[in-house]
This record gives C-alpha cells, sequence and structure tokens, in this order.
C-alpha cells in the first residue's frame, strides 16, 4: 500500500438540503504518498483520476494543501511550477490541471471539494484561475481545520450535511489572509527594491556595498537578495553589473574612454576583471568595442 496508515478519503452523495444552504462538500480526505509511490493513489473514483497525459478535470471547485514535501502544478492558466510544503492549490471547475508530488520525497496533502451557489459567488469575487497557488502563512490552523473537517466527515448527526459545509468558508478565509499577506510583502519588496535600483543608478561609479544598502533600506540583507531576485530575476550584484556594462558601451564608444578609464569610472578595481566581464556580457573585448567607433543615427 503506498499510501500513509493514516489516508482517508470520503466521497458524498447529492443531497438537495446540502444544494439549498449554498455551500456543499463534496469530498475531502489526507493521503500521504511516500517516495517512489504511483500518484494519484488508485483508491479515488475513476473520473478524480488523472488521464494518459496526467490531466484532470473536475466538475468542482477544489482546495488541495501540501502539508509537507514538495512537487509541482501546472494548469491551463499556469505553466509548470514548483511546490514546496506550506503550499494550497486552488482547482478550478473546466480548468484542467495536474499536480504531482517529487518522486525523491512525495508529500502529505489534504484536499476538500466543494460548490454551491455561495461557493460560486466567493471564488468569483476573492480568486481566480490564474493565481492558483497560495502560500499558506497559518499552515498548523488549516491542518487542524482539516483534521476537524475529517473528523465530522465519520460522524452519524443530524444536519451533518451543514455542519460539513461550513467549514469550507473558513478554509478559503485562511487561504484569503495568506494571499492578501503576500500582496502585502509583495508590493512591499516592489517598493524597496524600486529605491534599491535608483540607488545604483545615482551611484554607478561606485561599487555598491549591498549589505550597507539593505540597512539603509531597513531590511536585512538576506530578505533584499530575496525581494531583489523576485522582482527583477538578477540578483543585486548581476543587476548593479548590467547596469554599469550598459554605461561602459556609452563611456566606450561614444565618449571614446579608454578601457582603463572606463573600468575606473565605473568603480572596478581590476581593469582585467571588467575586461573580462564584458567580453563574457557582450562577446566582445572593451577594446575591440571601443574600436567601432561612435554610432550614427
Amino acid at each position: 500500500m503506498h499510501q500513509g496508515t493514516d489516508s482517508f478519503s470520503r466521497y458524498l452523495p447529492t443531497d438537495q438540503q446540502a444544494r439549498e444552504w449554498g455551500w456543499r462538500l463534496i469530498d475531502a480526505g489526507k493521503q500521504t504518498l511516500i517516495p517512489d509511490a504511483p500518484y494519484p493513489d488508485k483508491g479515488h473514483p475513476q473520473s478524480y483520476l488523472f488521464d494518459k497525459d496526467g490531466r484532470r478535470t473536475l466538475d468542482e471547485f477544489q482546495i488541495v494543501f501540501i502539508a509537507s514535501g514538495s512537487g509541482t502544478f501546472e494548469s491551463a492558466s499556469v505553466p509548470q511550477t514548483a511546490i514546496q510544503p506550506s503550499t494550497a492549490l486552488l482547482l478550478f471547475p473546466g480548468e484542467w490541471h495536474r499536480y504531482r508530488p517529487d518522486k525523491e520525497c512525495g508529500w502529505t496533502e489534504y484536499w476538500l471539494g466543494f460548490g454551491g451557489r455561495e461557493a460560486d459567488r466567493i471564488m468569483r469575487s476573492f480568486f481566480s484561475p490564474q493565481h492558483p497557488i497560495v502560500s499558506v502563512e497559518q499552515p498548523e490552523a488549516l491542518i487542524q481545520h482539516f483534521h476537524q473537517l475529517l473528523h465530522w466527515l465519520q460522524q452519524p448527526v443530524a444536519a451533518i450535511e451543514q455542519i460539513l459545509a461550513s467549514h469550507i468558508p473558513l478554509a478559503l478565509a485562511l487561504l484569503r489572509s495568506s494571499s492578501l499577506t503576500d500582496e502585502v510583502a509583495h508590493n512591499s519588496d516592489a517598493e524597496l527594491v524600486m529605491q534599491a535600483k535608483a540607488e545604483m543608478l545615482t551611484h554607478l561609479t561606485d561599487r555598491t556595498e549591498l549589505e550597507a544598502l539593505a540597512c539603509k533600506l531597513g531590511i536585512s540583507y538576506s530578505r533584499f537578495r530575496f525581494a531583489f531576485k523576485r522582482e527583477t530575476g538578477y540578483s543585486p550584484r548581476e543587476y548593479e553589473n548590467m547596469l554599469k556594462l550598459n554605461r561602459a558601451r556609452d563611456l566606450l564608444r561614444r565618449e571614446q574612454k579608454s578601457v582603463s578609464e572606463t573600468a575606473n569610472a565605473l568603480g572596478y578595481s581590476s581593469v582585467y576583471y571588467f575586461s573580462r566581464l564584458f567580453k563574457k556580457k557582450t562577446g566582445c573585448s572593451p577594446l575591440n568595442y571601443r574600436k567601432m567607433g561612435a554610432p550614427s543615427y
């Protein structure tokens, strides 16, 4: 058996009262996949399995929470993306998707499938297929919430459909809170990176002391590097070198500065290092680039 011993799933029949409630739990469960296990486990209904291309299209919304392990996710709206622990995937009806754990580590996932009038309204208003991946800020709270849901799924009590359905909006609220937190952090980081880029442009004649710059911006150096890479696709030093090389082109061809003058003007302590970097990035040595002369327009 490839699943963990604590794996559990339940698929519920259609209930008219649940439909009228506005929220309807359709299925829920938990499964732990060990390394190299086939995915998904064959204990699910046929309509929930992936096709020969590894894709699946559902008639319901789903929250899939990856509590541990790692893997990949892809959908009609999102290219293949690496998934880390404490990540939730939002699946939308009619939107093909595929996801699976990495064979080397497996993963533990919780999920719930849902629908209903209120569910449609909330999902249209606050979530979208274009942003289905949510880094969960309070993973322990979400795990505890799933455990409560799985507990109630096994209780034979009156109005159980409504009790189960009540867990859906709280789970979505936790994901919405995480999304807003990420948006605030992203916007804050974007502003900080903009300030850092302006600082680099203003002081192209110097080599930026990156740790001092992070301190000036009021953040740790590790956060500064992470934010800069996320916003630009480059490390701070790589980005600074790009700015300097663009300026070097102007100094060499337009102003006909010598190679050593150009290196000094841009804060490079070594002409050799500057020349090697210039050739690596442009495919041409600075001396040969200079010999091309000023461009005419």
